[in-house]
């Protein structure tokens, strides 16, 4: 069966529209003026995120393919991807996770609860396609919780203008830039200076919190001046994908950066599987 859902796409290519009716050759719905579409029901829903925990991971170990999180308060979305959907979806659940890497999702989860959103397994997907069906739904959806309108990519990131504006109006107080300057003048530090500066530092960093633009932005600066390109293997299918950086392709393998790192320097396929290699 399916669920009957009206959205407009704005800016939809052929390309798009041409899956979709791939994707529902008996169920085609399409408005020329308003673009109206019928969208395939999930394959798994989990209406209660925190009490289907268990259930979560044990129905999507060893799949790859899409999710989508709603929230059933006010109806927000985010849509991702993983190679190991329940690894992937497990680290949702990760408090520490979520409150180190603090993106819109991330913020909803803590600030809503689990207990508070609708888990859905959109489609599986063979690991090859994955990128691609992602930005399908991406493109088909438009969800508010995703800051990057591209699969796996920084592509029209921009900073909104309120968080421009909270950049201009941040404040290094005297006594931290004071602290700064001796470290950068080659003087001495003692340790009262130093417990000094690491509560400055804390104190800046409680009373102006990074935007999540912001943090995406220092790790995509990051990323571009320190990451090494690599490309991925299978071994299985003779596919070859490449990525800018380690994080990159351990984010789509769902496996950790280190792994990638380890992978490379021992010589050692990812789950037997993916051969990594620098570009």
């Amino acid at each position: 069966m399916l669920n009957i859902t009206k959205k407009r796409l704005q800016n939809n290519n052929d390309k798009s529209l041409n899956k979709l009716q791939d994707t529902n050759d008996d169920n085609k719905s399409i408005s020329v003026d308003t673009i109206d579409v019928k969208l395939v029901s999930s394959v798994k829903s989990y209406r209660d995120a925190e009490a289907s925990k268990n259930e979560v991971l044990k129905d999507n170990r060893g799949q790859s393919g899409i999710y989508r999180w709603i929230n059933n308060l006010n109806g927000k979305t985010y849509v991702g991807s993983g190679v190991n959907l329940a690894k992937r979806l497990g680290n949702y659940y990760n408090i520490k996770e979520l409150s180190r890497n603090p993106r819109p999702i991330q913020d909803a989860l803590l600030k809503y609860g689990h207990s508070n959103f609708t888990l859905e397994v959109l489609e599986y997907s063979p690991k090859t396609k994955l990128i691609e069906r992602e930005q399908f739904y991406l493109d088909l959806l438009v969800p508010e919780y995703n800051i990057l309108k591209h699969a796996y990519s920084l592509l029209g990131f921009k900073h909104s203008q309120e968080s421009i504006e909270k950049f201009k109006a941040k404040l290094i107080s005297p006594e931290h830039r004071e602290i700064l300057s001796s470290i950068h003048t080659g003087k001495l530090v003692s340790e009262e200076t130093r417990n000094k500066l690491a509560a400055a530092t804390a104190s800046y960093r409680k009373n102006n919190p990074l935007t999540p633009e912001a943090l995406a932005n220092i790790k995509a600066k990051t990323l571009a001046r320190e990451g090494v390109s690599v490309s991925v293997l299978n071994t299985q299918t003779n596919e070859v994908k490449e990525f800018t950086n380690q994080t990159e392709a351990g984010e789509f393998l769902g496996v950790t950066r280190q792994a990638i790192y380890n992978a490379i320097k021992r010589d050692s396929p990812i789950n037997g599987v993916y051969q990594i290699t620098k570009i």
